[in-house]
């Protein structure tokens, strides 16, 4: 069933093709091995490499052995190299300036993405070319399940999001020039933990994920069944299909909104893109907005833009008023001058 299932979102979302390498995060908990088990059994269908990265945290004494020694094993047992990562979470927080969990969701891509660039440079060396030539033949793989993207959908709605936001997980996302693919989205905790039964996995468990000692943790353990207890017993698939609702408007939106600002672009340079004031001011302003957020994202700045903002460099490309100037994150600006809209990088 859930073998099935997989099949069929890496199918419509177009995931995984044929002789791709794929990259796996590999915690050894439940979602993750059944990750594992089910690419393990496509490999021959698909032709695909598995190249599974552990990440060993040091949080948690003689835990994060553990996990690591059980990774090691069910990789050997199936022929498969792993990987392994270990480094004190805690430490680089301190030096990230972050929480243990940023540090540890940072450490962990950082491990991915360092795995995929070194297999791109392996095949560049065997076959010629630039490693960037081979990044569109690997993807990275995490293990995200259907009650992550409904918490992940609320969580967003608690801390106040657009339809961006309300879209939740995406089952496909280009960072750092390789594909992050979440094959298993579709797929309920329960239906995971029920297969790893099914097939003789003993996944790990992390004590922590029972602790409501992280806001996740909190909606997952107290909100979500105090909603499903009172409210709906459904508000997880509620949630989904708000989310879905939501990613496929926001998709038509982003679409219409590269047409427009191709219409409206008259200079673009790796520091600047210019756009037409009158035109911009004609447009819807869910547009206008989204306009804005592609030519940061452009220039570099693709986070750390707030609703403030982009609602103050609205009103002086509309209105024509003062100040001509708005002032963005990290020295980025928008300025209104002579019909035109300029939208600026830091200078170097």
């Amino acid at each position: 069933m859930i073998f099935q299932k997989v099949q069929e979102t890496i199918a419509s979302h177009n995931l995984i093709k044929s002789d791709e390498h794929i990259v796996l995060g590999l915690s050894g908990g439940p979602d993750s091995v059944c990750l594992f088990h089910i690419l393990l059994r496509l490999r021959q269908t698909l032709g695909i490499r598995l190249h599974p990265v552990h990440v060993n945290h040091g949080l948690r004494p003689g835990a994060a052995e553990r996990d690591q020694n059980y990774v090691e094993e069910l990789c050997r047992e199936h022929g498969v190299s792993c990987k392994v990562i270990a480094a004190d979470c805690r430490k680089l927080a301190g030096a990230w300036h972050m929480t243990s969990e940023e540090a540890g969701r940072k450490l962990r891509y950082d491990a991915f993405y360092d795995e995929a660039r070194q297999i791109a440079e392996k095949l560049a060396a065997e076959h010629g070319g630039s490693p960037d030539d081979f990044s569109e033949h690997i993807r990275i793989a995490v293990a995200h399940n259907a009650d992550d993207q409904a918490e992940t959908i609320l969580f967003r709605v608690l801390r106040g999001t657009g339809t961006d936001g309300l879209a939740g997980i995406a089952y496909e996302r280009k960072e750092r020039g390789f594909s992050v693919i979440r094959p298993i989205l579709d797929i309920p905790r329960k239906e995971i933990e029920e297969y790893c039964r099914e097939h003789d996995l003993s996944p790990v468990e992390d004590h922590t994920n029972h602790q409501s000692i992280y806001t996740r943790n909190k909606i997952r353990l107290e909100l979500l069944p105090e909603l499903e207890k009172e409210y709906n017993e459904n508000v997880r698939g509620a949630l989904l299909r708000l989310g879905k609702i939501a990613a496929s408007d926001s998709d038509y939106l982003q679409q219409c909104a590269e047409e427009a600002l191709q219409e409206f672009l008259r200079e673009t340079s790796s520091d600047e893109v210019v756009l037409e004031r009158d035109g911009l001011a004609g447009i819807h302003e869910a547009l206008r907005h989204r306009i804005l957020l592609q030519s940061f994202a452009r220039l570099g700045l693709a986070s750390d833009i707030s609703a403030e903002r982009i609602a103050a460099a609205d009103r002086i490309i509309e209105k024509k008023q003062a100040p001509k100037t708005v002032e963005f994150p990290r020295g980025y600006r928008v300025t209104v001058a002579g019909g035109l809209v300029h939208i600026c990088a830091p200078k170097k």
